[in-house]
């Protein structure tokens, strides 16, 4: 083998076992850094559709609720005679049946007294409770869908998009009255929970509907940013320990907690 063949086959070589250059390498990381923030981007765009989405949905609620006033003179759930005026309204085909018509969506059992808040409550309740019939008889005056209207099956379950409407974040609504465990208002109240009406530990340390900082970014768009007061308020998780906490012990959200800690209250009278 000649010389030249020689250096040209070493040449070669050389070319072939070349690495990166420290251009290529940036390159190469600014284009993984355009990915990842493209990832984050689109992660942080899903969240806040889905805070918008809840927003839409709970007026949504408000002016079906307020529609239903208006058409009616009841209110969805306490209506008297249900059965009478509106179509679909049949205790054996649909479980659907009539309230007290003492105006407020509450518990038979005890009239006019809390319902919510913290007070301990099964996800089973009996079918007649105006609390779940409300959600029936705004669907069957066409006022909202995402509930069942036409099922004959158990109508103890309490089930996100069949008894109750779901929330674009996690679980779902109830909509009742509350005489004074909601910050000391009585009014009524849509709440958005994920395990349904039952004691504060269920709702709680990861397994509510939103992040404090969800619930913060909710409450300013809908009403003044503090958790302990006016048209938005939020529960559980209060405290100064842990990480399971959605506000405070000052009714500030924790925002950079990161666990859905918090179950949020809409309050939809006046």
């Amino acid at each position: 083998m000649d010389t030249c063949t020689t250096m040209n086959h070493n040449m070669t070589n050389t070319d072939r076992q070349r690495g990166f250059t420290l251009v290529e390498l940036a390159i190469v990381m600014i284009i993984i850094g355009l990915l990842i923030g493209g990832v984050l981007k689109g992660q942080q765009l899903i969240e806040n559709a889905k805070v918008t989405a809840v927003i839409n949905e709970v007026k949504g609620f408000q002016a079906a609720l307020n529609s239903f006033k208006n058409t009616y003179s009841a209110m969805p759930g306490d209506m008297r005679n249900a059965d009478r005026r509106l179509a679909g309204c049949e205790i054996a085909a649909n479980n659907c049946e009539n309230g007290n018509g003492n105006g407020l969506i509450a518990d038979l059992g005890t009239g006019d007294s809390a319902f919510g808040g913290a007070i301990a409550w099964s996800s089973r309740v009996t079918a007649w409770e105006e609390p779940i019939q409300a959600w029936k008889h705004l669907a069957l005056a066409d006022l909202i869908t995402g509930v069942q209207t036409n099922s004959s099956d158990n109508p103890n379950d309490l089930a996100w998009g069949e008894s109750h409407p779901s929330s674009a974040l996690r679980g779902g609504y109830e909509l009742y009255y509350d005489c004074c465990t909601t910050n000391g208002v009585s009014a009524h109240f849509l709440r958005m929970s994920n395990v349904g009406l039952v004691a504060a530990a269920g709702n709680s340390a990861g397994i509510s509907p939103a992040s404090p900082q969800q619930a913060a970014n909710i409450d300013r768009k809908l009403d003044d940013g503090i958790a302990t007061g006016g048209a938005v308020m939020a529960n559980y998780g209060v405290g100064t320990g842990g990480d399971g906490r959605c506000i405070g012990n000052d009714g500030i959200y924790l925002e950079q907690i990161k666990q859905k800690n918090c179950v949020l209250f809409f309050l939809i009278d006046g």
